[in-house]
């Protein structure tokens, strides 16, 4: 009886390997996931447009690559991601190295034994490991100075930028106190140093902080506290940061939008709101019909988590409107979403499969650790593992044809209630852990999502 069961298990994985690479092929064949597969070829190489999965970037090959940067694996640390755009935006030849943050996994004894504190980010140059954001900046762009980043110390722009760097630590406090205290007139303190902030935008001839083509140091210092500035006070508060009274920042943020360094390190509000409480702690809410909504809106309930999806450019749902900027990854956005389901289906699947396994209780009495987050989980295994990845085929399936005319999902509505309860909770489980930029662009997360949600409805 064993062997029966194996072989008929044996023969369900050779089905579905040739399922998937059927839809590979299809996926391929299209320009959209053409493009992609050579985007995956092309950074296994060190090269091609940045990513976050990219362990190694070759600028100049006539150079040896005197840098390891060590960065957190979920694209979560602020501070980690200012590092990684210096190296873009400064083209310095560099090799990764993925650390757990310890608010979703632990930190490898390789690492400790480097950098006894586990900070993050850390940067090896020559041998010497360096730790704190700010000060590697500064390192590398006296190491490096092809392409400047900070002005000469003699300078009196140089004057101006430690200014501005002063200002951003303002700002920083004062959004703390509004956004985890909710302290009296925290508000208004927090608006008030936007203001000081969009003025001293305004000074200068171009979106930067300083005169300069690109952003500079004193921009990257600014930008990803700033984009989770925009995403807590909507969360927390129901608040708008960009689209409304700070326009300089707007040109700021859109200039960003523009640059590959950033395009690739960005991530969506949903991430946000869940990287953000085991680093900083809870917001507090503001309480209000509007932040409830916007806070609804954000952890799915709306359009931009249901098929069909709204153009970008004229939803009307929060998780879309909130959060501009993403128009240039839309069209391909599906391809893309499917070519990471597809290309990973086995790990999508044991990861998905936990939502019917065993939780692994990382998170539990614990705030300092990622609410989401499960290293130690056990995924479902057999039967249930392998009907999951039989949904994850239709997905890939719906991603790539159109969910309604084309993906038959007639077999897995036949499978009992409980068999199909499990699929259902699987695909809720990996639907609530897409990140960005971890796993894929806001545009692709959100046709995942919305997959997602389509087919736990079809086998409720």
């Amino acid at each position: 009886m064993r062997r029966l069961v194996t072989a008929v298990q044996l023969g369900m994985a050779a089905s579905l390997s040739a399922q998937r690479a059927q839809l590979l092929d299809k996926l391929k064949a299209t320009p959209a996931g053409a493009s992609i597969s050579q985007e995956f070829a092309l950074r296994a190489e060190g090269k091609g447009s940045p990513h976050r999965a990219s362990l190694k970037r070759i600028f100049d090959e006539q150079k040896p690559t005197r840098v390891t940067f060590y960065r957190d694996s979920a694209a979560w640390c602020p501070y980690c991601q200012k590092l990684w755009m210096l190296l873009e935006e400064k083209q310095i030849n560099y090799d990764v190295q993925l650390i757990n943050m310890r608010s979703y996994g632990e930190k490898p004894q390789s690492f400790t034994s480097k950098v006894p504190g586990g900070f993050l980010p850390a940067l090896e140059l020559d041998g010497q490991m360096w730790t704190e954001s700010l000060d590697i900046m500064a390192m590398l762009d006296d190491t490096f100075p092809e392409v400047p980043t900070l002005p000469p110390r003699d300078s009196d722009e140089f004057q101006r930028a430690r200014a501005l760097l002063q200002l951003e630590r303002k700002l920083f406090r004062v959004w703390c106190d509004y956004v985890f205290r909710g302290g009296w007139g925290s508000k208004r303190q927090f608006e008030s140093c936007l203001d000081e902030v969009d003025g001293a935008l305004a000074k200068t001839s171009g979106p930067w902080f300083l005169e300069s083509e690109g952003p500079g140091i004193v921009d990257l210092q600014y930008v990803s506290h700033v984009e989770r500035m925009a995403a807590s006070v909507a969360y927390w508060k129901g608040d708008t940061l960009r689209g409304g009274r700070w326009k300089h920042i707007d040109a700021w943020f859109e200039a960003f939008e523009q640059r590959p360094s950033y395009s690739a390190s960005r991530s969506d509000w949903y991430t946000h709101a869940n990287d953000i409480p085991p680093q900083y702690g809870n917001g507090v809410d503001d309480g209000s019909k509007e932040q409830q909504t916007i806070r609804r809106a954000l952890d799915g309930g709306d359009a931009a988590w249901r098929l069909p999806l709204p153009p970008l450019s004229s939803s009307d749902a929060p998780s879309d409107k909130l959060q501009p900027g993403w128009g240039a990854f839309e069209q391909d956005a599906p391809y893309e979403a499917a070519y990471h389901v597809l290309e990973n289906l086995e790990n999508v699947a044991r990861f998905a499969a936990r939502g019917a396994g065993k939780e692994g209780g990382w998170s539990f009495m614990r705030p300092d650790r990622a609410r989401l987050a499960d290293p130690y989980a056990k995924p479902a295994e057999g039967v249930v593992l392998e009907k999951v990845q039989e949904a994850l085929l239709v997905i890939g399936a719906c991603l790539v044809g159109d969910c309604d005319t084309s993906v038959d999902v007639s077999s897995l509505k036949a499978l009992d209630e409980s068999m199909r309860n499990d699929i259902r909770a699987s695909l809720a489980y990996v639907r609530d852990r897409v990140g960005v930029p971890r796993d894929m662009s806001y545009p692709a997360a959100r046709c995942l999502r919305g997959a997602l949600n389509w087919l736990r409805d079809a086998l409720a």
